[in-house]
C-alpha cells in the first residue's frame, strides 16, 4: 500500500490546478469556437453559463426568461456534443468550467461585483 501525507496530497492538488489553468489558457479559444457552433444566441450562452450542476432546468429558464423546453433543447444539443453531463436529473453540469465573461447574465455580474466589493472591505 502507498500512503500519502496531507502535504503530498496538497502538493499534487496544487500541481493539478496549475496544469488545469495552463490547459484552459491554451484551449479556451478553440473551446469557445466549438461551443459557439451550438450556442448561437445570448440565451443559449446563458444556459451554458448557468449549467453548473447546482441549478435545475426550470430555474435556468426562469433566470433567462425562456421556456424550459428551450433550455432542455439547448442542453440536449450540448449533451450530444459531449459538453455537459446530467448527474442528477434536470441538473446539467458543464464538463469544462469555462464561461467567457460576456456570456454571463448581467444580474449575475452585478452580484459577483457586489460580493467582491464586500469581500474587499
Amino acid at each position: 500500500m502507498i500512503f500519502m501525507t496531507e502535504k503530498t496530497i496538497f502538493g499534487l492538488y496544487e500541481e493539478i490546478v496549475k496544469i488545469r489553468h495552463l490547459l484552459e489558457m491554451t484551449v479556451k479559444d478553440n473551446l469557445q469556437k466549438e461551443l459557439e457552433k451550438i450556442l448561437t444566441t445570448k440565451e443559449r450562452k446563458a444556459v451554458w453559463a448557468l449549467s453548473d450542476g447546482g441549478v435545475d432546468t426550470k430555474t435556468i429558464a426562469d433566470k433567462i426568461g425562456i421556456s424550459q423546453r428551450a433550455v432542455q433543447k439547448t442542453l440536449e444539443d450540448l449533451e450530444n456534443a459531449d459538453f455537459i453531463v446530467v448527474v442528477k436529473r434536470g441538473y446539467p453540469k458543464r464538463k469544462f468550467d469555462y464561461v467567457p465573461p460576456e456570456w454571463k447574465l448581467k444580474k449575475e455580474k452585478k452580484v459577483e461585483e457586489s460580493e467582491q466589493r464586500t469581500g474587499d472591505s
